[in-house]
């Protein structure tokens, strides 16, 4: 590093090497969120104004929950109801799976009837705000109700518009497709559209009219299906455990007591459903013990009537011993051939229930009907479980899924094996009625030697008792299966219903709505920031020129705002005219040794102030006291004589020819101290002029009698005019402009920096603004080359006079 030119009291800055990497400065970046704080402010105030929005207008959703204990029969002891009464009633088991169970709650077939019970859920009401924007879900709150026949009449999922006029009359509309508005009172039927329905007062705890609201409502039509499939989908239904049977139904939507209706009502449904499936074996088989006593009571009603009729006209007879005996084992033989007759009507059921294809695995025990073969009791309350088990599958699986499958399979092999019992039973039921038959006909013959009349009431007795037993017995079952019927308890019960107790606002959520708000109203700007900061490739602050040269910062000119090139003279209490003082007073501990110092104002490339800064360090210098000269070298593109109001018809191009003397070049200004020099008109040579013996005489007469001499330079980046002046400079200031000289340039600022020729060098950042790093309207530069035009005709960016809106400072062209 070259130090041999800078002053004792200045401790040269490490400066950056190309491919190091730059560590992240934390308090730079610091000073630069505080320096854009209004971005901060800005995106805070849009992300915070749109979370009050969603909290403020967005829908309300709630969710609802309620506690439902099922019984999980995997974990079950002992039967109950009918499988206790009758022998092999295994049959009448109701058996639940907790997992078949929340298919079962999830069902379509359940919901739908759910839905069908209740029919405030088939019309969907919603307010209206008064600004249009807000609506509101409403459920038995709404100031009216639309009375109707049938859903088949109305029109399903079409919005009916109404908005209140008064306690009387309301104005009905329908947009879209239909187009069309009707005025209408309360309580008239309208029939039209598609509709069928009349709208009425709820009651007078909700008045129609509101002065201070909307008054405007709509409401559509919702079929129940939809509403079964809308429900089961948002259903939620989870054990609080593992193997716990204890089950959490909740479900999610806008109003809160309707979704506590529905899962108070889906509770209610789905045990009296599994009642009523549990009841379905008693009833059927009550149902079949009357279809038997229906028979059964006529034949001992006749019997009853001969009994009587024999009686009234032989009065009272008595039956001998031997006729005594004969009537028992006439009894016992027809009771004998009863019971098998009960057992071969009960085959027949079976075989009729088998190949009638029902699968509703509500079967009659064989027990009921004095069957007692364990392989039949067995093989029906198997069909009955898989019966019922894939009712239940079919709730929730379709057909062609394997299970349904599987079950199915099991069904016909089951059905198979009780088809052949029920042929072996008939078979052994005719065999032994045969044997009862002979031995009916011996006891007859033993029968027909008794007197006629003694003979004549056997026969009466005879049919009386046996129509009498079957009745009795048939009896005693049907009071069996209403016990049954009696016990049968549900299943499942409930334990918490849904109330106000269970609900919970899910959204919006006005916290974690203005937390998100909050983070993102403050990362949104800092990753800005961030990312355009490292897209950046303009020098923005004194660290951005210490990290890539060695070259001191001598001083900080602030931004222009003024409307004067020369504010050091017009405003010389401004902060600017301070900025310059600072530079003045830095120069002098490089240039302390040199009885008439040269000083030499390049930059790297136009428009970087660097004649702007020569201008008024030169009127700094002379307002010390100071004999200054200012000297406009910049030959190619001159433009001295413009901010001194002169024209360049004469200048240093002229003197270096030889045509003018070097009294006639220098001109005195308004300024106290200040004399210049105009850059002259253009020569074609001005490299060649510039080497020439005329500038070095030029330099020793100006010594001579100025204090001062200040060289308005061209840019280095784009001529060599500047370094050809090194021999009689001694200070090199190179101008940087904030938000506008490239990061890359800095470079060429080093290498003339360490480059033995140049006797010292320092560097003065202009044009600082602190409104914030980024300065006004936040310009940026990504290009990585210099992107030098230096021509004659050149205009810069900022305009011929250098002015704009943007920058709001005068730096024209080359400035």
């Amino acid at each position: 590093m070259n130090t041999k030119h800078q002053p004792n009291n200045y401790s040269p800055q490490p400066y950056f090497i190309p491919g190091e990497e730059e560590s992240f400065d934390f308090k730079r970046y610091i000073s630069l969120f505080i320096s854009n704080w209004y971005w901060f402010a800005i995106t805070l105030f849009m992300s915070l104004s749109i979370a009050y929005g969603i909290n403020r207008w967005s829908e309300k959703m709630y969710t609802v929950s309620s506690t439902l204990l099922i019984k999980d029969d995997r974990f079950a002891g002992t039967a109950a109801g009918l499988s206790n009464i009758f022998p092999g009633g295994e049959a009448y088991k109701n058996q639940q799976n907790l997992n078949n169970e929340i298919g079962i709650l999830r069902s379509f077939s359940l919901n739908y009837r759910i839905m069908k019970e209740m029919p405030d859920f088939h019309v969907v009401y919603v307010k209206v705000g008064k600004r249009g924007i807000a609506e509101t879900r409403m459920y038995n709150e709404n100031p009216f109700i639309v009375r109707y026949g049938s859903l088949s009449e109305q029109t399903m999922n079409y919005p009916v518009t109404i908005r209140i006029l008064s306690e009387e009359r309301y104005l009905l509309r329908m947009n879209s497709y239909y187009d069309f508005e009707k005025e209408m009172r309360f309580g008239e039927q309208f029939n039209e559209m598609g509709f069928n329905f009349s709208i009425e007062p709820r009651n007078n705890d909700y008045p129609l009219f509101n002065p201070d609201g909307s008054n405007r409502y709509y409401f559509y039509f919702v079929s129940p299906a939809s509403m079964a499939n809308r429900y089961r989908s948002s259903l939620s239904v989870n054990p609080i455990a593992e193997e716990a049977s204890l089950v959490t139904l909740s479900t999610t939507g806008p109003v809160k007591e309707q979704e506590a209706d529905y899962l108070n009502k889906l509770m209610e449904v789905y045990i009296q459903q599994g009642l009523e499936l549990k009841n379905q074996t008693a009833e059927r088989t009550i149902g079949f013990i009357d279809d038997q006593l229906g028979v059964i009571s006529d034949s001992l009603a006749l019997a009853e009537g001969d009994m009587e009729s024999f009686r009234l006209g032989n009065r009272l007879i008595d039956i001998s011993q031997e006729g005594s005996l004969i009537q028992s084992k006439l009894e016992q033989i027809e009771n004998e051939k009863t019971r098998l007759m009960l057992q071969k009507r009960y085959y027949e059921y079976l075989q009729h229930y088998i190949e009638s294809k029902n699968e509703s695995g509500d079967i009659v025990a064989p027990s009921v009907m004095g069957v007692t073969d364990p392989l039949l009791m067995s093989l029906v309350s198997e069909l009955s479980l898989l019966q019922k088990q894939k009712m239940k599958l079919g709730m929730n699986l379709d057909e062609s899924l394997e299970p349904v499958r599987f079950l199915d399979e099991s069904v016909l092999s089951v059905k198979k094996a009780i088809g052949e019992n029920i042929a072996s039973g008939l078979e052994n039921i005719d065999e032994i009625t045969a044997d009862a038959d002979r031995r009916l006909r011996q006891v007859e013959t033993s029968l027909n030697r008794l007197p006629s009349i003694e003979r004549k009431l056997i026969n009466i007795q005879r049919k009386f008792d046996l129509n009498n037993t079957v009745y009795t017995f048939l009896l005693e079952k049907k009071a069996e299966a209403g016990i049954a019927r009696a016990a049968n308890v549900p299943d499942n019960r409930i334990i918490d219903y849904a109330g106000s107790y269970s609900t919970s606002m899910i959204k919006p959520k006005p916290r974690q709505n203005y937390l998100i708000a909050l983070l993102l109203g403050l990362l949104i700007p800092v990753t800005g920031i961030l990312v355009i900061d490292a897209l950046n490739n303009k020098i923005i602050d004194k660290r951005d020129v210490e990290k890539r040269t060695a070259a001191p910062v001598i001083g900080y000119v602030s931004h222009n705002s003024l409307k004067t090139e020369l504010p050091v003279v017009e405003n010389p209490g401004s902060s600017l005219s301070e900025s310059f003082r600072s530079v003045r007073t830095n120069l002098k501990y490089f240039l302390k040794d040199k009885t008439c110092p040269v000083i030499s104002v390049s930059s790297t490339i136009t428009a970087e102030g660097k004649t702007f800064v020569s201008v008024n360090l030169a009127a700094i210098i002379a307002m010390s006291g100071k004999k200054v000269l200012l000297v406009g070298l910049d030959l190619r593109k001159p433009r001295l004589h413009r901010i001194f109001s002169q024209e360049n018809d004469d200048g240093l191009s002229s003197y270096l020819i030889g045509e003018q003397k070097f009294e006639g070049v220098i001109k005195k200004t308004d300024i106290d101290n200040l004399w210049y020099v105009n850059a002259g008109p253009v020569p074609p040579n001005p490299a060649e002029l510039i080497e020439s013996a005329s500038m070095g005489e030029f330099m020793e007469k100006a010594k001579k009698k100025f204090d001062y001499i200040i060289l308005d330079t061209p840019p280095v980046a784009i001529v060599t005019d500047t370094l050809l002046v090194s021999a009689i400079t001694d200070f090199y200031l190179f101008i940087v402009r904030q938000r506008y000289t490239s990061k890359n340039t800095i470079e060429l600022v080093d290498e003339l920096y360490r480059n033995e020729s140049i006797k010292s060098l320092g560097i003065v950042i202009n044009d600082i603004s602190i409104s914030g790093y980024y300065g006004y309207g936040l310009r940026y530069g990504y290009s990585m080359g210099y992107g030098y035009n230096y021509g004659y005709n050149y205009y810069s960016q900022y305009g011929k006079y250098g002015y704009s809106d943007s920058a709001k400072g005068y730096y024209t062209e080359d400035s």
